[in-house]
Order: C-alpha cells, then structure tokens, then sequence
C-alpha cells in the first residue's frame, strides 16, 4: 500500500490564490468580460459621431509620462528618508532606477520591478532591505495618495450634490491617520504579523505629510492625462475637473486593491467606465477609459525612454569631460 502523506487542506485555497495561474486566470476572465461587454455595445460605439482632437491625447501622453516620472521622484524622496540623505544617492539616479525597475513589471510573476530595483541599489550599495522596506511604504504612500485626491474632490463633484460638501471632513479624518501614533503603529503591528520587518517604518509626521503631497500631485498628473484624453473625444468643462481628478484617483486605488488582476487590468476600467458615464455619453466613457490606460502605459515608456537617452548624454559628456582632461 502507498504511504499516504498529510496535506494542510487549509493551506490549498492559499497556495492556489498566490500562484501565477490563478492570476492569469482571474485576468483572462476579465478580459473575456470586458470583450463580451464590447460586443454588446459596438452598435452603439459604431453609431456615435467621434470628434477625435489628436493634440489633446498627445498632452495625455505628455501627463502620462510626468505621472511616472513623478512617481519615480517620489521613491527617490522615500529612499532618501529610509536610507538617510548622506547614504541614499542622488534623486535622479534613484529616480531612473526606479522606471527601469517599474518596466520589468510586465513579466509573469510580479516580483521582478522589486527584485531587479534590489539589484540596482546594490550596484549603488544601497542594503536590500532598505530597498524593500521602500518598495512596501511606496505602496501604502501611493494608495493614500490616490485617496486623498478622491477625498479632496469628491464634494467638489458634478454629480454630488452640494449637500454633501461635509464629506470634506475625510480630510482631516486622513490627517489623522497618517500618523505615526496611527499608521506607524499599524505598520509595526504587520511588520510583526507578517515577519517582514522591513514593514517597520519609523517617521516623522512632518516627513509622511511632505511625502503624501508628492504622491497625490504625482496621483494629480494621472487625473489631468485623464482630462486630456475626455477633452480628445468631447466637449468638457472646466466645472468636471475635478470630477476627472477624482475617477482617476478612485478607479486607481480600487484597481490597485484588485491583487489578483495584474495592474488592475480591466478592473480600473470597468469602475472608470461606470463613474464616467454619469456624466459623459456611454460611448465617450467606454473608449475613454480604455484610452487613458494605452495613454499612460505610453507615457511610461516615454518617461523611460527619455531617462535612457538622458543618462546616454550624460555618459557622452564624461567621456568628453575625462578626454578634456
């Protein structure tokens, strides 16, 4: 008789939700939706009288790249905290270490823009765990940026009525939270959970708030590609700025919540849909929203683009500086 051998039934739903089919699963489920919803609606999308202004998604795409070059400021900031001014490189290195980290996302597994930023700062004799312990807050930092820009503009929506201008009380409700007697305690609570100590992020006040700042006007840039895209299909006004601000922000954090959806694709759309087509054309929401995330996916080759040709130049003119010599 064969040995039979204890299996952990309660690690299984564990072990499959973690592994890389799963989420390719997940994702291709969505995907067929998003495509059975397309098919249902391309009467509709046929029928609808495009006006299509080529220079407002160019400026799209230009928002799009300062929305990851911006992000990428925003860690070299967040290393420079963590790791100390004197250690941590210059803001442009960390900067263009972080896109080319953040293009390898696109691989099977969704590690590698963390294991290959690991092996760039040590290149730079950065300790790994710093670096880690950087890529981890980087994620609260950006999720409460992209909140605080929905909490900012959400009384301010065209599709709120004023009544409900006291929910600008989220605000300092946030302030709040983010406190190190808040947030630093539950952030060494899971550093203890978890056994990942890199998690215990010990800082100042004044420091999460500057920080907070740089990643909601990073979080700003992404909303204004939206806006550009919407003003390339339709006639917009001023009045929905910050209705666009505040769907971009929205639809962002739910898409990033999304784990099992690799960048919160499809997810990101289907909210951004629903929340644009109460104030715009179904048509104009649907193919909006899918053009905003081709225009920041460009922006961000962009933004990685320029970086290379910039360090290129910057090699060309040491080699000249040092043959001067």
């Amino acid at each position: 008789m064969a040995a039979k051998f204890p299996v952990d039934t309660r690690a299984l739903p564990r072990r499959v939700i973690r592994s890389r089919w799963f989420g390719l699963g997940v994702g291709a489920i969505v995907l067929l939706a998003w495509a059975a919803f397309l098919r249902d609606h391309l009467t509709t999308l046929r029928q609808y009288s495009w006006q299509i202004a080529p220079g407002a998604l160019v400026l799209g795409l230009v928002c799009g790249a300062i929305y990851f070059g911006g992000l990428g400021l925003c860690w070299a900031l967040l290393l420079r905290h963590i790791a100390g001014s004197e250690r941590a490189p210059s803001l442009w290195t960390s900067a263009r270490v972080w896109l080319y980290s953040m293009s390898t996302r696109y691989l099977p597994g969704n590690v590698w823009h963390i294991l290959s930023r690991v092996a760039f700062a040590e290149q730079l004799k950065i300790p790994a765990a710093q670096v880690l312990s950087s890529a981890t807050i980087e994620q609260v930092l950006t999720l409460l940026g992209a909140l605080a820009i929905f909490g900012l503009t959400l009384p301010f929506w065209v599709v709120v009525p004023l009544a409900q201008a006291p929910l600008l009380l989220l605000v300092p409700l946030g302030l709040i939270l983010i406190h190190p007697a808040v947030l630093g305690r539950i952030l060494a609570w899971a550093a203890h959970r978890a056994k990942r100590p890199e998690l215990a992020w010990h800082y100042s006040y004044r420091d999460m708030l500057g920080l907070l700042v740089a990643y909601s006007s990073a979080m700003l840039c992404a909303g204004l590609a939206l806006y550009a895209v919407l003003w390339g299909l339709t006639p917009i006004r001023a009045a929905e700025l910050p209705f666009v601000l505040g769907a971009a922000a929205l639809a962002w954090a739910i898409g990033f919540l999304s784990i099992f959806t690799p960048s919160g694709l499809g997810v990101r759309e289907a909210i951004l849909t629903a929340l644009l087509a109460s104030v715009y054309p179904l048509p104009v929401a649907i193919v909006g929203s899918l053009l905003f995330r081709l225009v920041l996916t460009c922006g961000e080759f962009l933004a990685v683009a320029l970086a290379w040709i910039y360090q290129r130049v910057e090699v060309v003119r040491g080699i000249e500086r040092s043959g001067a010599e």
